[in-house]
Formats: structure tokens, C-alpha cells, sequence
């Protein structure tokens, strides 16, 4: 999926990739010398107009769903549970409504990899988990009330049982040091950065 945002992270796509514009994200690809597979928004930051050929579903400007969260459930509705998003960064609130939208695809049994200024960020709810390969910087944050039975494995500063506070930064700037890092939790949900460039999630995409 690729948003409108100007600092997009350009995407590789390989065989079997369904790739979505999300509005103005058709722009980066036609930047980047790719085509969409389908577009979808309400067309308001889109400058290059609709590639030819390409499905579309425009839908007014005054809607409930974000431009990117369209993109999400077409691919869930054909049968994705896994993605990548790019261009979803930028402006602020635009920030907090995508890393919204990973926490509710999580409840919806979907891994979403969100990229943007040189980190990645997923989110896990109620008894998920990631486990990350790697050395770097791993903040892991709960965005809800309380996420309980939070263990952390393989970093500096181990949790086991524990409790993340949704109004308490407990869990920023941790570091994973072993070759593999473990994040589960019992209950809520979280929110997962590591570097891009350094750690990896072992999670197909």
C-alpha cells in the first residue's frame, strides 16, 4: 500500500505483489517507474492523474475511512493478511490515524509493516506476538489503556509479566542485543518500532 506522504520509503515489489495506491500514492509509483495494481481514494492529492487501465474506485471526499485504510480492506477483501505500508507518515495526524489502523487490522488477524523515517513500526493485540532479528534501537508502547501480560526477551531491559501503561513511555528506546528478540502479550494491544536498517521482523510479507 502506498499513501500520499512526500518522504515515501520506495517499495520493491516482487512476483505476486498486489500493490495499492492509496489517492496520491499512484504518484510515487509512476516516480518510482511502477503501476498499481488498483487505486482507491477520493482523489484530492493525486497530480498525475489515473494510470489507464488501471481499476479504480473513487468514493467522495466526505467519508468515514482514510484514503489508506480504503487500501487496507481492498486487500483484505481479496484475501491479504499481510502488508507494507508506505507513504503513511507526513502529517501528524495522519500519523496517528495509520498507526491506528495497524492496531485494528491486528484485531482483524492482519500483519501490517508500517515504514517511515528510517523505522518500522507493527502492532500486536491480545495474545500476539513478533519476534525480531537484528541489533538496534526497539521501542514497544501500549495504545491502549493497559496491556498486560507483556514479556520483552532478547533486549536490554527484559519484561516478563508485565504491564504497558497507554499514558506511561515505559517501553521507548529499549535495545535488542541478542540475535532474536521475543515480544508476547495476554491482553491489548501494542506498538512495535525497531530500525529499518538493523532489525528485521521474522514475519513473511
Amino acid at each position: 500500500m502506498v499513501g500520499a506522504a512526500p518522504e515515501a520509503a520506495r517499495i520493491a515489489v516482487r512476483p505476486g505483489d498486489y500493490v495499492i495506491a492509496a489517492d496520491g500514492g499512484c504518484d510515487h509509483l509512476r516516480r518510482w517507474g511502477l503501476l498499481p495494481d488498483f487505486v482507491v481514494g477520493d482523489m484530492d492529492s493525486l497530480r498525475s492523474g489515473l494510470p489507464e487501465g488501471i481499476p479504480c474506485r473513487a468514493v467522495p471526499a466526505e467519508k468515514n475511512e482514510t484514503d489508506m485504510a480504503l487500501a487496507l480492506w481492498e486487500g483484505y477483501a481479496r484475501g491479504y493478511r499481510r502488508f507494507e505500508m508506505v507513504g503513511g507518515g507526513g502529517r501528524p495526524d495522519h500519523t496517528v490515524a495509520n498507526l491506528q489502523l495497524l492496531v485494528r487490522a491486528a484485531r482483524h488477524s492482519a500483519f501490517v509493516l508500517m515504514r517511515d523515517g528510517g523505522f518500522c513500526v507493527t502492532a500486536i493485540a491480545e495474545t500476539g506476538e513478533l519476534r525480531l532479528r537484528g541489533t538496534g534501537t526497539v521501542s514497544v508502547f501500549a495504545c491502549c489503556e493497559e496491556a498486560r501480560g507483556v514479556s520483552i526477551r532478547g533486549m536490554k531491559y527484559a519484561m516478563e509479566n508485565g504491564v504497558l501503561r497507554g499514558d506511561t513511555p515505559l517501553g521507548v528506546s529499549n535495545a535488542l542485543e541478542d540475535a532474536e528478540g521475543l515480544i508476547t502479550m495476554e491482553s491489548g494491544a501494542l506498538l512495535v518500532f525497531w530500525e529499518e536498517r538493523a532489525i528485521e521482523p521474522l514475519v513473511n510479507i
